[in-house]
């Protein structure tokens, strides 16, 4: 008899085991190649926001102190030396000072860190987080109009506000002796300005040989800043005995004024505790209550820790020494200040926005970035000994 054409059921169970082995192979590939191309992302995602949020706090300290006056600027305090002057989101200032450095230190006086447990996702809390604040003059802001002599669109402290006459060029402005309202002569300078116009939420920095005060921009009216009682800063103080523009103003003395921007960083970990978010606000939230100005910026997500440390020259040692050894202090110690703040160590650490699956358990990709600013307003010192300095040798 012939023998029919096929497979034994031997062969066809070795077929099929080998089969299946080979499809089983190729999904664990696919899985795995699944798993790293999403865990390459997540990567990738985290990296973005880190070097996001890095970017704007180096580009803002990179400006710290520009056109600010090297011993600060006066804030409205008491006679016994008491600042009120309240920070972006919410509370006092540190220390209550009286008088704003080029940056203001904010150790852990931040939001509580938040993060996610990627088994359970539960949120967990962890420790105050840091806070920095930052100054520096907007010399970008011009002119809406030609100045006196055909001069193209002079910065806003180009000329005094008001002089002691006689004065080239006139400018026939005033201040009102409580610091109520300023007006601009339009000669000098017309109003709002560009390319960012002068408007409420403003700061604007008053210097004359008295000293300095910064006040509060309520409202712009033609050539008229107002700076009215109440403002979020606290900043409108006429009845204090210092750091006011009452207490500086006098009617020979003439006053430049200069708008200053305020950058304050912080973690939002309040809003969305499972995603938090690193927090960039200029000057004040909330004014006007309608569509505030500068509402608060957020910049990076899944941003879970910041932490700044600072070289801080020390006030009793050598020129170019620090107090607690470079870059190791959280805050100036006791008998230094911010004024000797002469570079800043930043620290950013975030996580993925998704878990990943590694080995059947869920995780997040975490990572960090730090970096040093050397504040170049305020960071020249003299660190050695030149031929004025340096003690002579003795005659062999």
């Amino acid at each position: 008899m012939k023998r029919e054409d096929g497979f034994s059921l031997i062969e066809l169970l070795v077929a099929m085991a080998v089969m299946t082995l080979l499809v089983g192979t190729a999904i664990g590939a696919l899985y795995q190649a699944q798993n790293t191309t999403n865990a390459i992302a997540q990567e990738a995602n985290t990296q973005e926001n880190l070097r996001a949020g890095m970017h704007f706090v180096v580009r803002d300290l990179m400006q710290a102190g520009e056109g600010i006056p090297a011993q600060g600027i006066s804030l409205p305090n008491t006679a016994a030396g008491v600042s009120t002057i309240k920070r972006p989101f919410g509370g006092t200032f540190p220390g209550n000072p009286i008088a704003f450095a080029a940056i203001v230190p904010g150790y852990q006086q931040g939001q509580n860190a938040t993060t996610v447990n990627a088994v359970t996702n539960a949120v967990l809390t962890g420790g105050a987080t840091d806070t920095i604040t930052i100054f520096y003059a907007d010399n970008s802001l011009v002119s809406s109009a030609a100045g006196p002599g055909g001069v193209a669109a002079p910065p806003l402290n180009s000329y005094p506000v008001k002089q002691a006459a006689p004065a080239t060029p006139v400018c026939t402005g005033s201040i009102a002796a409580t610091g109520l309202t300023v007006v601009l002569a339009p000669t000098c300078f017309t109003l709002p300005g560009t390319p960012t116009p002068v408007q409420a939420g403003d700061l604007i920095l008053f210097s004359n040989a008295n000293g300095t005060a910064l006040e509060y921009v309520t409202n712009v009216a033609g050539q008229t800043l107002t700076f009215s009682a109440g403002d979020p800063a606290g900043l409108n103080q006429t009845g204090l005995p210092n750091g006011t523009v009452a207490a500086i103003n006098a009617s020979a003395v003439p006053t430049v004024i200069t708008r200053v921007w305020m950058v304050t960083y912080y973690i939002d970990a309040a809003t969305n505790p499972s995603k938090p978010q690193l927090v960039r606000q200029i000057n004040y939230p909330g004014y006007p209550a309608a569509a505030p100005t500068y509402p608060a910026q957020d910049i990076a997500d899944c941003i879970e820790w910041m932490n700044f440390s600072y070289d801080v020259i020390d006030s009793v040692a050598p020129a170019g020494t620090y107090a607690n050894g470079a870059g190791d202090a959280p805050t100036p110690a006791a008998g230094d200040n911010a004024f000797q703040i002469r570079a800043v160590n930043a620290l950013l650490s975030g996580r993925s926005e998704y878990p990943l699956t590694t080995q059947g358990q869920p995780t997040y990709f975490r990572n960090n970035l730090s970096t040093q600013v050397s504040i170049r307003s305020v960071a020249f010192v003299n660190q050695f000994n030149t031929s004025a300095t340096a003690p002579t040798a003795p005659v062999p």
